[in-house]
């Protein structure tokens, strides 16, 4: 059965009784971006399409999650929690990619299709990054956070035995609050988590924390307080990941130098990173050996068993293959 032939009753899904206005088609005219993501039970025989995409609800999950939306459509439309969401997403994913998605829902930046585009664009503060290859997608800017590390680990533990709550789970260690775009987030999952993951494993930074500037630094950033992508506040030490989208152009370029004077300036140390540094495994080990010195430790030597562990999580996060 094809599901573009199922009606949707409060999440019920049955074959239809008689003809009646596509649902999937009054969904999209409604304002929800196509392909549309639909619950049905688990052992349903239903296929994604273009249009629609199903997913399995389980009776681990509770009904008190769900909001009802009010929109002009032949059939009950809810919405799930992001948590829910996540479980739903992850199924079938690793989980380095499970991580990257969850990062989204906890930072402040979404990789959207095509189709939501449009949408992302009309909230207030959005703005929009385009895809500059072909993979179609585009990066938003600018959201507010979904959920929270605390809130999605006591949902999982609620879920503990629903689809997706368990790789959910697993990829918790890679993940953190409020990062702000993809390369923080690849940066994090490649330097700052367990070894045993692949990672190299330095001390964690706090993510995008404000900092009051000293008055003698404030001609340098134009502010009272900044964000450094990572901060260690006990070192004093930054690290600034540097996008296209910000640093690049003759005012990015501008903006950065400014910066690295006023981290000077406020007595800390500020070192960067770009995203070519970051694809190529010698000069991103280079920077993070930098970085350990600034923050007082020691990168171990890799054992042949992290230089695995090491590649395959590169692999994931950065679609790359491991160097040899």
């Amino acid at each position: 059965m094809d599901v573009d032939d199922l009606r949707v009753q409060s999440l019920r899904v049955s074959p239809p009784t008689r003809m009646r206005p596509d649902v999937v088609a009054s969904l999209v005219r409604a304002g929800l971006p196509a392909p549309v993501h639909m619950l049905v039970p688990v052992r349903a025989d239903a296929f994604a399409t273009r249009r629609v995409i199903p997913h399995g609800w389980s009776y681990v999950q509770p009904w008190d999650d769900l909001a009802r939306v009010e929109i002009e459509c032949p059939a009950n439309v809810f919405a799930c929690p992001p948590e829910m969401a996540l479980m739903q997403m992850a199924r079938g994913l690793g989980v380095a990619k499970t991580a990257l998605l969850v990062d989204q829902v906890l930072g402040t930046y979404r990789a959207c299709r095509p189709e939501a585009i449009e949408s992302y664009g009309q909230i207030e503060g959005v703005s929009i990054e385009s895809c500059t290859d072909e993979c179609g997608t585009a990066t938003a800017y600018g959201l507010s956070p979904l959920t929270t590390i605390v809130r999605l680990s006591n949902y999982l533990d609620a879920m503990a035995g629903a689809p997706g709550a368990r790789s959910v789970r697993r990829s918790l260690p890679l993940v953190a609050d409020g990062l702000a775009s993809p390369l923080e987030a690849q940066t994090y999952a490649l330097a700052f988590c367990s070894r045993h993951m692949g990672s190299l494993g330095l001390p964690k930074p706090l993510v995008n924390h404000g900092v009051e500037v000293p008055i003698e630094a404030r001609g340098c950033f134009g502010s009272a307080f900044i964000r450094p992508d990572f901060w260690w506040p006990e070192q004093r030490v930054a690290l600034e990941v540097l996008g296209v989208r910000w640093h690049d152009g003759a005012q990015g370029i501008t903006q950065t130098s400014m910066r690295e004077k006023g981290y000077y300036a406020m007595g800390a140390s500020c070192i960067t990173i770009t995203e070519r540094e970051i694809r190529m495994l010698s000069s991103f080990e280079a920077a993070m050996a930098v970085l350990a010195k600034l923050l007082g430790v020691k990168l171990r030597p890799p054992t042949k068993a992290f230089e695995k562990m090491r590649g395959q999580l590169r692999t994931e996060v950065l679609d790359v293959r491991p160097a040899r």
